[in-house]
C-alpha cells in the first residue's frame, strides 16, 4: 500500500462506501486496513501533524480508497451522562441543565437545549456524576468551542476532579 495526501473527493461516495477514519498514534503512526483484500501496512504521517487530512491509499491489490486521518492526543468516549452547567460566579442553584456527550481525560463535550451568554476561553463549572451511584464531581472548563443552543467544547483548568485551580485573576500564567 502506498499513501498519497489528496483532499476530499466525491469518489469515496460514488461507490456508495462509507470513508473510514483513522486515529493517528502518539508515535505519529497509522495502521491503515484494505476493505478488499485484508492486507494492513503502518505509515508514518510526521509530515501532515496538527492537521486533519484526507489521503489516498493505493493497495497492491489494485484497490484504491480514501481514509481521513485524526491526530488526537486522547481519544474521546461517547457517554450520555446528565450534568449541570454555570459561569464560576453563577450560584449553584442557578446552574443550567446539560448532558455530556463525550469525554476524555483532557475535556467535555456538553449537549445543551438553549443558547448561553458564553464565548470562547470563558470558564464553566461542570456537575455530574460519572456512574449510578457515584459521588458527584465538579469540574472548572475552558470553553474552547460553542455552537449556540446545540454543543459546547471545554478543556479541563482544574487539577483533578474536585480540586479547582487557582482563579483565572489570581495565576498569571492563564491569562
Amino acid at each position: 500500500m502506498m499513501p498519497t495526501p489528496k483532499r476530499p473527493t466525491a469518489s469515496t461516495a460514488e461507490h456508495g462506501l462509507k470513508r473510514q477514519k483513522y486515529y493517528v498514534s502518539r508515535k505519529e503512526m497509522v495502521t491503515i486496513k484494505c476493505r478488499a483484500c485484508g492486507r494492513t501496512e503502518t505509515f508514518s504521517v510526521t509530515e501532515l501533524k496538527s492537521r486533519k487530512h484526507s489521503i489516498r491509499v493505493d493497495c497492491a491489490c489494485s484497490q484504491s480508497f480514501e481514509v481521513d486521518l485524526e491526530f488526537r492526543q486522547d481519544y474521546r468516549q461517547k457517554s450520555d451522562i446528565p450534568g449541570s452547567l454555570r459561569a464560576l460566579t453563577t450560584p449553584k442553584n442557578r446552574a443550567r441543565q446539560c448532558a455530556i456527550v463525550d469525554h476524555s481525560p483532557k475535556g467535555l463535550l456538553l449537549a445543551i437545549a438553549d443558547p448561553l451568554p458564553i464565548k470562547r476561553d470563558d470558564w464553566l463549572v461542570v456537575n455530574y456524576r460519572p456512574d449510578a451511584g457515584a459521588p458527584e464531581v465538579e469540574r472548572l472548563i475552558r470553553v474552547c468551542h460553542y455552537q449556540p443552543g446545540a454543543l459546547i467544547g471545554g478543556t479541563f483548568v482544574d487539577i483533578g476532579a474536585g480540586r479547582p485551580a487557582p482563579s483565572p485573576r489570581s495565576n498569571p500564567l492563564l491569562h
